[in-house]
């Protein structure tokens, strides 16, 4: 078995806050995108708070993705990094298959358009699929923040991330499109949206004045292949709201205080 967690802290959250959230869910590998705190404040509060040793993990490129990890060392290795947006690395747990793990944090719509979100999706998608290759297997999970909803183009495009709302079609594996084989992933984030969830409606919110507002954004996500749909169970994908008694929701909405995204955790067995 091993945990997973996934928080955007968008320079706020602070790094006790986190190692309590490790603590509670007892988590082996923590990823963090866009943390100002150093990596000695975290792992102080992590040792202190959970009584392991995590060591840290940075993308090879850039530190906006970060890795903290309770393992061996040499239980997970560096596969590919593609500066500030994607981080591979193969983790092999105590017990169990290894997993390739794929952390990504995409360019934010203030910065880019539709296109462009596509066609990062489109080159993250190949960089995995590259790192599948080199590793020999598909046991892949992919985690971060995204910036885009699970039904945006570049998380639903063929050519893209190809990720579809079923573990019934992702079961298929492939589908050829205009003569070629595309590779689906599962993406469990779609049972997540809107009120008929068990939690929040999304992991970002934002009430802007477009014409067209969703407010509630699930840009924080988790997409799996189908060869490790047998190491999943749905009711192991959480969006977190609080830490201890400390509350991540407020007045319908997130508390900026803490942070503007919502954490997410995963478990595979």
């Amino acid at each position: 078995m091993a945990v997973f967690l996934f928080w955007n802290v968008n320079r706020k959250a602070i790094a006790r806050e986190i190692a309590l959230l490790c603590k509670h869910h007892d988590v082996d590998v923590l990823i963090l995108a866009e943390a100002d705190f150093t990596d000695f404040d975290l792992q102080r509060n992590l040792r202190e708070e959970t009584q392991h040793v995590y060591t840290a993990l940075y993308n090879q490129l850039s530190s906006r993705l970060r890795f903290f990890f309770r393992y061996a060392p040499e239980a997970i290795s560096l596969v590919h990094d593609i500066p500030s947006r994607l981080s591979i690395r193969e983790i092999h747990p105590p017990s169990g298959n290894s997993i390739l793990l794929a952390a990504v944090h995409l360019a934010s719509k203030l910065y880019a358009d539709r296109s462009d979100q596509s066609y990062q999706a489109r080159l993250v998608t190949r960089a995995i699929e590259e790192a599948e290759a080199s590793v020999g297997h598909r046991r892949t999970l992919v985690i971060g923040d995204f910036n885009m909803n699970p039904f945006e183009d570049g998380l639903v495009d063929a050519d893209a991330f190809h990720s579809v709302m079923t573990q019934a079609i992702a079961q298929k594996a492939v589908r050829t499109v205009a003569g070629t084989k595309r590779s689906f992933f599962y993406n469990p984030m779609w049972g997540k949206l809107g009120d008929g969830s068990e939690g929040p409606p999304g992991t970002y919110y934002y009430p802007g004045s477009k014409n067209r507002q969703f407010f509630w954004n699930m840009f924080d996500q988790v997409l799996l292949r189908p060869d490790l749909l047998p190491m999943f169970e749905m009711d192991s994908l959480k969006i977190l709201t609080e830490i201890g008694k400390t509350q991540l929701l407020k007045a319908g909405s997130i508390n900026r205080s803490i942070s503007d995204h919502l954490p997410i955790m995963i478990i595979t067995y």
